[in-house]
């Protein structure tokens, strides 16, 4: 075939395609304007989400930065925000981040009270502590002071109560630490070493002793006065 003739023949195609692109554009161009239309919505549906998502992030850990724990009161104020944010937050960094704050603040809110450890945030910590291990099971940070903070729960449970079936969940938690594989080399792993060795100390229950009786061989000086 001549090489203008191939040129004619390609020509003639080209011209049929446009042809049949123009015949199907103007028989479906509403359907397919309503298409774009609905691509187009749904792209600024999804920027404006992410956009949305970015405001709303920084607006959580920016409400976090301006948390209090200085004092008791300002403190327990403080754990009951930080507890609602996490429960709205869908950050996973935020809520990792926030759930070691909760339950290391109310440990140490714990001792503030004139007869330390305070009961209720004692129970907020072993909440905070539960939930990061259950949200976080693979996150090394997460099972180090999550374990380890509970084994202090316990501790703190067991000066409220005196059973001693918080030394055996001590153990345990301690034992979970040092057995994790996740955990090799970590300082929580020295740590929870540490601790067991001292359990016995830990569990022990002081009873107050009552004061001795009087020396019977003292005597008091009952003699009368002289008169004048």
């Amino acid at each position: 075939m001549k090489a203008d003739r191939r040129h004619e023949l390609k020509e003639n195609d080209l011209a049929l395609a446009i042809e049949s692109a123009r015949q199907y554009l103007h028989a479906h161009g509403r359907q397919l304007g309503m298409i774009v239309l609905v691509v187009l919505v749904v792209v600024a549906a999804v920027a404006l989400g992410i956009r949305a998502r970015g405001a709303a992030a920084e607006d959580i850990w920016r409400r976090r930065s301006e948390l209090n724990f200085e004092t008791l009161d300002a403190g327990k104020k403080s754990l009951q925000t930080l507890a609602s944010l996490t429960r709205d937050a869908s950050d996973t960094e935020f809520v990792l981040s926030a759930l070691l704050e909760q339950g290391q603040q109310a440990l140490r809110l714990a001792q503030k009270v004139p007869v330390p450890p305070d009961r209720d945030l004692n129970d907020e910590a072993r909440r905070a502590f539960e939930e990061l291990l259950t949200r976080f099971p693979n996150n090394p940070l997460a099972l180090g002071v999550g374990l380890c903070g509970l084994a202090t729960v316990e501790e703190n449970a067991f000066l409220l109560d005196d059973d001693l079936i918080h030394k055996t969940r001590a153990d345990n938690h301690l034992k979970g630490v040092i057995e994790n594989r996740k955990l090799n080399g970590t300082p929580f792993q020295r740590m929870a070493v540490d601790r067991r060795r001292t359990l016995d100390v830990t569990f022990t229950k002081v009873t107050a002793e009552p004061p001795p009786p009087p020396d019977p061989t003292e005597t008091t000086n009952t003699d009368p006065v002289d008169g004048p």
